[in-house]
């Protein structure tokens, strides 16, 4: 099994926009998501695809994943991307507006053809998207549909637009949890919205990030360059997180040692919920480069 992607930021470029596309390249962002859905006008798609080609051959991205945002499965649009997509140079598939298992187990099932074709290695992945009261409902059997799938990203824009509801911290808590919840169930990452009330607002970003953290989102999808950074630290463990958990981990195997279930630290009850916790933060940092 492959290492899961380092998935923080994820930048979202149009694909109409080849020196975005270029740009995008050389900044901090783990994963560059080259986009032909909403991002791309009906009329520039076919000029997006051809861009999107284009700078998969000659861009180099280094590190950074891949990733294509098609169209919804099953709609004319998708079919173009699909016969515009470099298999061999794309990471994963950014699936938008998947409603039921059924969309991702067709695509799954075509990827299986192409990658045969192409002699491909590593399978390309699935970030499948709830946005849509139904996909929300069905967002676990979505998680389940397909072994490419690692990650559910949760679109807040066409969430509130198809339930009405405004895009605040209190209206989005019972959907984020909730696919944060049919993430785990699948042991897969969950990603959240970017911050688009005010992009330009680093403070506002920061403090958004922090509450899908806490929700336990594991990154966050940006619009604009400068809500990276922001991502990045918050979704990066800080020395203080880290040297807990390395508490929390020597106190709790200590116990076992010594024939206990529990132990204490920094003043708070340890078992092995908390030390599995411990165990994630370590994990990720390591991920993420930091010792």
């Amino acid at each position: 099994m492959q290492p899961p992607r380092l998935r923080r930021s994820l930048l979202i470029t149009p694909g109409d926009r080849p020196e975005r596309i270029t740009k995008s390249a050389t900044l901090a962002a783990d994963a560059i998501v080259l986009d032909l859905e909403d991002g791309v006008g009906p009329e520039q798609k076919p000029d997006a695809r051809r861009a999107i080609a284009k700078a998969l051959a000659e861009v180099d991205f280094g590190e950074r994943e891949r990733s294509v945002r098609v169209n919804a499965v099953g709609t004319p649009e998708h079919a173009a991307d699909r016969a515009s997509l470099n298999i061999a140079r794309i990471d994963s598939l950014f699936v938008p507006k998947v409603e039921r298992p059924e969309q991702l187990q067709e695509l799954s099932t075509w990827l299986d053809a192409e990658e045969r074709k192409h002699a491909r290695a590593r399978p390309i992945e699935i970030i499948a998207t709830i946005e849509t009261p139904r996909g929300l409902f069905n967002a676990l059997a979505i998680a389940e549909a397909s072994s490419r799938t690692t990650a559910l990203f949760f679109g807040s824009g066409d969430y509130t637009a198809a339930t009405g509801s405004a895009v605040t911290e209190r209206t989005l808590a019972v959907p984020r949890a909730l696919i944060v919840a049919a993430a785990a169930a699948q042991r897969i990452e969950a990603i959240d919205a970017a911050y688009f009330v005010a992009v330009k607002d680093v403070a506002a970003t920061h403090a958004d990030a922090l509450v899908a953290r806490e929700l336990g989102f594991s990154g966050k999808l940006v619009f604009h360059p400068s809500q990276i950074a922001v991502a990045n630290e918050v979704f990066t463990p800080n020395p203080a997180e880290i040297a807990r958990a390395h508490r929390i981990i020597a106190a709790y195997e200590a116990a076992r040692r010594d024939g206990r279930g529990t132990a204490y630290v920094d003043g708070e009850f340890i078992a092995v919920d908390i030390a599995l916790m411990a165990e994630r933060t370590l994990a990720r940092a390591k991920q993420a480069g930091v010792p």
